[in-house]
């Protein structure tokens, strides 16, 4: 397949779904009011609209040049009232122009928003559907910084699509109906040279042809490697940005360990790869300039060397030299519409493949993540949650660890324990149903919650309530029982902020986050809960507390911890060890009894 058909092909996947859209929609009609229909409809309406004004644009340019015949001919026999009359015929087709215009940008505008709003939702929808955000970090080649390509790409792709679309509509309707009325005047008007006619049937066109393919032969030839750093420069940029947010989170660290300097070397780099690829931008855009100001320059003149002779030494007239210079004109942008516009289409191409990578890193985690074998989460009518025969692999399928078989009873409370690398937060993850690669199966009660407190409790940002809420709305619970958990995992002190809106992870020390995840847990009460060192970063004392106050207000929960301090040992009744066998993969034993309390 070609570059070209692949482009289109692309294109066409990108923009086509948003016009099968069936979602009901709602949009404000002159004179109706709001009028609810799907949103395919209104997508297919708007462009409609849109490609009819065009049309109509560009039959009026055909009248405006048209008129230019008889105002130049008022001018050269200097009649005052035909001039008149030509200035009235001209305002008769200027103001129905000028509002055509308004109303097709105000329309093409109003596409795009609507347009932008469905893709930007379909893109974040399959982005945050359960857990492939997660995933497609773990797949070959990730798609680099999301953020930017929801928010920046999709609105440069939703916006250069109907600038470069309608434009080239347009431009090709343009040529079609001046390139008739050109090759008619080459007929009128033979070409003339030093006095002789040659009757060359069209040669208007024809040069025209010649003229406009050569300068866009040699534009491409000048900015062809455009797409390639145009591509680069969003990806170095974005890169950048993402290194100063890094440095903005994570302050704290960086201050604590001098990491200044090293963070410096570090966007050092970062903007250098940005200079060295500018650089390469400018060089080009500096050769294309020269070119387009030269080719623009001359392209004024050039349809009066052609057309000047018959002029001069033919039967033509002012106005109809007029009419000829500005038909010629016309055609030559239209050929020439690629020249002009390859800037535009070099980052237009390079958007088009950022958006279809992230497509296809996300196509692939979901294939990844459906592979057989893979680890199958369901429900069951039992009691216990159960794993049976699982093996936990990297998304490459290489096995790292195995639970042949596990239960966990309500109330029960389990200890994982073994080395580093043994694999025992992905088998977390694969409880939880996160984590996809592997074999066996995860049976979970029907009906029953399950919730995972990894190592680093995440805050959302807004207030201390949304966060202790957090993945649930704020009215959720109640606001004694938001105070209550509050109080009982010692941050009591917070109370008066709860609906204070500040920057709480950076606020916050690690110690008091893993307090508030915890009392995410005392609040929306899960049936089975896992603990992934969810309480490291206190010290012992706290730590011991923060499990009583779980085992306390949550009875009936199913517990799994990770943990590495032996504290802890006595607050659980079973512990399971992983440990490397004789094939190198790692596996849990069976469950141990622990001596309580």
């Amino acid at each position: 397949m070609t570059h070209f058909a692949r482009d289109v092909k692309d294109i066409w996947r990108l923009a086509i779904p948003y016009f099968r859209r069936r979602t009901p929609g709602e949009i404000h009609l002159w004179l109706i009011g709001p009028v609810r229909m799907p949103e395919n409809w209104i997508g297919l309406g708007l462009l409609g609209c849109v490609v009819g004004l065009e049309v109509g644009a560009s039959y009026m340019s055909k009248l405006l040049n048209n008129w230019q015949e008889g105002f130049g001919d008022s001018i050269q026999s200097k009649d005052w009232h035909a001039f008149l009359w030509s200035l009235a015929i001209f305002c008769a087709i200027a103001v129905p122009y000028v509002l055509v215009a308004a109303f097709n940008n105000y329309l093409n505008q109003v596409l795009q928003i609507r347009w932008r709003k469905s893709m930007t939702d379909d893109f974040v929808a399959r982005w945050l559907s359960p857990a492939q955000h997660f995933r497609m970090r773990l797949v070959a080649g990730p798609a680099d910084n999301p953020d930017q390509r929801i928010s920046d790409d999709i609105h440069q792709f939703v916006g250069n699509t109907m600038v470069l679309g309608i434009g080239f509509f347009g431009n090709f309707l343009r040529l079609g109906i001046f390139l008739q009325v050109l090759w008619a005047m080459s007929t009128a008007f033979p070409m003339t040279s030093f006095g002789l006619s040659f009757n060359i049937p069209g040669y208007l066109v024809w040069l025209a042809v010649i003229y406009a393919g050569a300068g866009t032969a040699i534009t491409y030839l000048i900015g062809r490697r455009l797409v390639g750093l145009k591509y680069n420069q969003e990806r170095f940029e974005a890169n950048f940005r993402f290194g100063m947010a890094r440095i903005r989170e994570n302050s704290e660290q960086i201050a604590l360990l001098g990491g200044e300097g090293a963070e410096r070397a570090a966007l050092g780099e970062r903007y250098q790869s940005i200079l060295a690829n500018v650089y390469g931008v400018v060089r080009l855009q500096l050769n294309l300039t020269f070119f387009s100001q030269f080719f623009g320059l001359f392209s004024s003149v050039f349809p009066f060397l052609l057309l000047g002779p018959a002029f001069f030494f033919g039967k033509a007239t002012y106005g109809i030299l007029m009419k000829a210079v500005g038909t010629f004109s016309r055609v030559q942008d239209g050929l020439t519409w690629f020249a002009d516009s390859f800037q535009l289409l070099a980052n237009y191409r390079a958007i088009v493949q950022r958006l279809v990578s992230f497509e296809e890193v996300m196509a692939k985690s979901d294939a990844a993540a459906a592979a057989l074998p893979n680890i199958a989460t369901r429900a069951t009518s039992g009691e216990a949650f159960a794993a049976e025969g699982v093996v936990v692999s990297l998304p490459d399928r290489t096995p790292l660890s195995a639970v042949p078989a596990f239960s966990l009873r309500a109330g029960d409370r389990v200890l994982l324990s073994g080395r580093s690398g043994a694999g025992k937060t992905t088998i977390l993850r694969a409880f939880s149903g996160v984590w996809p690669y592997g074999e066996g199966k995860v049976e979970v009660p029907d009906g029953t919650r399950t919730l995972v407190l990894p190592q680093r409790s995440y805050l959302p940002l807004g207030t201390l309530r949304q966060a202790l809420s957090y993945p649930n709305t704020l009215d959720a619970y109640p606001d004694a029982a938001v105070r209550e958990a509050l109080a009982a995992v010692g941050l009591e002190a917070l109370a008066a902020e709860l609906d204070h809106a500040d920057n709480w992870p950076q606020r916050l020390s690690g110690g008091e986050q893993q307090r508030v995840g915890v009392a995410r847990a005392l609040l929306s009460k899960p049936d089975w809960l896992f603990l992934d060192e969810a309480t490291s970063a206190l010290d012992e004392a706290g730590e011991a507390d923060l499990y009583r106050t779980l085992i306390e207000r949550l009875p009936e929960a199913g517990i799994v911890s990770i943990t590495h301090r032996p504290t802890l040992d006595a607050l659980h009744n079973r512990r399971v060890e992983m440990t490397k066998g004789a094939n190198g993969l790692f596996q849990a034993g069976d469950a141990l009894p622990q001596a309580a309390e």
